[in-house]
């Protein structure tokens, strides 16, 4: 694949992005939004469930970047609608810098509750950095219905940002069983710290101990047996880049930027390799990559660029889909663009391991 230069901070200084700081007068009460709860018709699951035939899948939308004039926006919508239609997952997971315009987060919401499809959210660079307005966006999206996110609790309120959750996936066929986890973080905004090349911020310590206890607890509470895992976020670990690098490792998909990661590794992908479970990561943040690399046991994946005309972007918008199996660790994914064409078929890790001609990438 290629690699092009894009200076991001520069594109989406000029552009119409900069709707900068979020006020929390911006925001709707919160009554609104428990007002929208009451008069939802559509019924949306509060908990995630394999279905009888033992899959789940998730379609992964990521950078929609609203701009406050819709027309830039239109159609994004239009290909996040026919996606959603076309794919009919169980979970819609968008992971960060949704924009602030255009009455933006509900619209994400509505796009899957409307459908009956439960969303959840993991934020980005681009929401806002003010840890109170943070929190307040967190709570909007946690009263909005169909929305999986929820308000911080005296656990995760220790912890920097605001997205970090772990949602489990039952069992098809035990209402009380947990067959897969999802592990959501926010991989929050700019550090301010000098003496750095890059300002993206860190996912940090505390936030890789708070994964590390919870994995550790299900892990027992499963006969001492890793629960298959995925964990999305919005900005790259430094193993992106360093394994898309790396010759010895196959990698799958477009990279036409360089990773945006951040100039400090905490140690998260290592947690995932001791703890065993998380078998995928996910992220968003670069536009112009939509790669899977497999290192150590762990897909590391991009989604592919869901936004508007407001943002940069060569690659062809679309998402990212993810479909689990039950009581596997083995899963595929896929992106699938806004011309309905799938691209890159491939399942996790035998398309990285095996010869065999049947785990080739499709098409």
């Amino acid at each position: 694949m290629m690699d092009k230069n894009i200076d991001r901070r520069a594109f989406l200084k000029d552009s119409a992005l900069a709707l900068g700081a979020l006020s929390l007068g911006g925001l709707n009460a919160v009554s609104c939004a428990q007002s929208k709860k009451a008069a939802q018709t559509v019924k949306v699951p509060d908990t995630l469930r394999f279905k009888p035939d033992g899959k789940f899948k998730i379609v992964q939308f990521t950078d929609i970047h609203a701009s406050e004039d819709p027309e830039q926006n239109k159609h994004s919508y239009d290909i996040m609608n026919n996606l959603l239609d076309l794919e009919k997952p169980d979970l819609v997971m968008y992971t960060g810098d949704f924009g602030a315009g255009d009455n933006i987060y509900d619209r994400l919401v509505g796009f899957a509750s409307s459908r009956g499809i439960p969303c959840a959210v993991a934020f980005g660079n681009h929401e806002p950095e003010d840890e109170q307005e943070r929190e307040a966006v967190l709570n909007y999206f946690a009263d909005l219905p169909g929305c999986l996110n929820v308000r911080k609790d005296e656990e995760t309120s220790q912890l920097p940002g605001a997205t970090n959750q772990v949602i489990p996936i039952y069992s098809a066929a035990d209402a009380a069983k947990k067959s897969a986890i999802l592990y959501l973080f926010d991989s929050l905004t700019d550090h301010h710290l000098p003496g750095y090349d890059r300002s993206n911020d860190w996912i940090k310590p505390v936030q890789v101990e708070w994964y590390k206890r919870h994995s550790q607890a299900l892990t027992a509470g499963n006969g001492g047996t890793p629960l298959p895992s995925l964990a999305f976020f919005h900005i790259p670990l430094p193993e992106w880049g360093e394994t898309w690098k790396n010759p010895q490792y196959k990698n799958m998909g477009w990279r036409i930027e360089p990773e945006g990661c951040p100039p400090v590794n905490s140690g998260l992908f290592q947690a995932f390799v001791e703890c065993g479970d998380v078998k995928g990561a996910f992220c968003g943040h670069d536009h112009d990559n939509d790669y899977v690399v497999f290192r150590d046991g762990i897909a590391l994946g991009y989604g592919r660029y869901s936004g508007g005309l407001a943002a940069y972007h060569t690659l062809c918008r679309g998402c990212r889909v993810i479909e689990l199996t039950e009581g596997s660790a083995v899963f595929d994914t896929w992106t699938r663009m806004e011309t309905s064409r799938m691209l890159y078929h491939i399942t996790v890790p035998y398309s990285f391991t095996s010869d065999d001609p049947k785990y080739k990438p499709k098409p």
